[in-house]
């Protein structure tokens, strides 16, 4: 997806730009505390990006306690841990050799989510596990995204009352959000400005094609994280739409009777005289076609419409079961042509279809989960079948 940039150019800039930072910072510090690295440039998206690789980390290392030997469910031990993880945030002392990596790596994706957002929040949702977005990944993008940041704002009240969307949902989300607010991107040359402060930069240099902020405010509060001292910039407030008021209908003016034609040019009356009262018996040839081999096909004709009635009747019918309600050699089918040759894949896959509580569920498991496993074509034949299949599974 990253194929609008030279990585080669981009990753030597990143640290180039991360050497020159430590270089100046280093020069008069030994380590860098929490509210250092948050003023660390002049690019609060390159500062925030660091705070949020040190949370992960963090939070990664409240894991590591967990032993199977004790229980960390307790509410003592629980709270005991939460203070003492709360106490450990708000004592952030990274030395140079520690931070430098972090610094790069946070540079180029500044300078990814700047240029290109759309690269830049495809390969963060596609690297998910399970293919799933999670309401808690969303979260940390509000508080810790602020080039573009209209796109986890779009992608929060998407996420209302949810706890994870797949991958392929997320991404269209983005993609909406990029197009409704094109107006709101970020300035580029703007920002460049910045970079080439500290280290000259050429975007000719790093990107093929170019298509197209404030720091946070710290609250020292005791007793809390400092990760949680970072939260996300509130959004607009929407303005009411105005009340519809539907317009009068007029009333239609009438259409004047057209005159009556005189006599003359009236259309003249056909007759049809009665038919005999003991009519002669008309042959099976006669009202089927006139010959035997009319009979033959119109009879052919008719028993394919029945037949074809039946089939439509039968495929319409509700299943208990979509597993068994697939013929063995659709079932080949689908393992060739959607699971890439896997009967594992296949069964797992039916599996999770067959414990679905309603055909929406069902739906997106299919448009948002195997087919951005499996690179499925939405439009194709086969994926058609399936959906069918699956519709009649939930069918009332």
């Amino acid at each position: 997806m990253l194929h609008k940039f030279n990585l080669s150019a981009l990753n030597d800039y990143s640290q180039r730009f991360a050497r020159k930072v430590c270089d100046d910072f280093f020069a008069q510090n030994t380590t860098a505390s929490g509210q250092q690295i948050l003023n660390l440039t002049a690019i609060p998206q390159i500062n925030l990006f660091v705070i949020s690789s040190l949370y992960e980390r963090w939070r990664a290392d409240a894991e590591t306690f967990r032993s199977p030997y004790f229980d960390f469910e307790q509410g003592e031990v629980k709270e005991a841990l939460k203070q003492f993880m709360n106490v450990v945030s708000r004592n952030i002392s990274v030395k140079r050799e520690a931070l430098e990596p972090i610094l790069s790596e946070a540079t180029k994706n500044t300078l990814i989510l700047l240029i290109d957002p759309n690269s830049y929040f495809n390969e963060l949702f596609r690297d998910q596990a399970n293919f799933s977005v999670t309401a808690d990944l969303v979260q940390q993008l509000c508080k810790y995204i602020r080039f573009n940041k209209f796109i986890p704002q779009e992608l929060a009240k998407g996420m209302k009352d949810r706890s994870f969307v797949y991958v392929n949902q997320a991404i269209e989300w983005s993609e909406q959000a990029l197009q409704k607010h094109a107006d709101e991107l970020d300035n580029i040359e703007q920002w460049v400005g910045h970079f080439s402060a500290k280290v000259p930069l050429d975007l000719t240099h790093i990107v093929k094609k170019i298509t197209r902020i404030e720091s946070p405010k710290v609250v020292d509060e005791p007793n809390r994280s400092f990760f949680d001292t970072l939260t996300p910039e509130p959004e607009p407030e929407e303005e009411p739409e105005p009340e519809f008021t539907p317009a009068a209908i007029p009333t239609p003016e009438p259409i004047p009777a057209k005159a009556s034609e005189p006599a003359w040019k009236q259309e003249p009356v056909s007759y049809t005289p009665p038919a005999p009262a003991n009519p002669t018996p008309a042959t099976l040839n006669q009202v089927v076609g006139g010959s035997e081999n009319g009979v033959k096909e119109s009879l052919n004709d008719r028993l394919r419409v029945e037949q074809s009635s039946i089939s439509d009747v039968y495929q319409k019918q509700a299943i208990t079961s979509i597993s068994q309600s697939i013929p063995l050699n659709q079932k080949f089918m689908f393992i060739h042509h959607l699971f890439s040759g896997s009967n594992s894949a296949y069964e797992t896959a039916i599996s999770e279809l067959e414990q679905a509580p309603d055909y929406d569920t069902a739906r997106s498991l299919i448009t948002y989960k195997f087919a951005s496993q499996y690179l499925w074509d939405m439009t194709g034949d086969v994926v058609g079948d399936l959906l069918e299949i699956v519709k009649r599974r939930f069918r009332q």
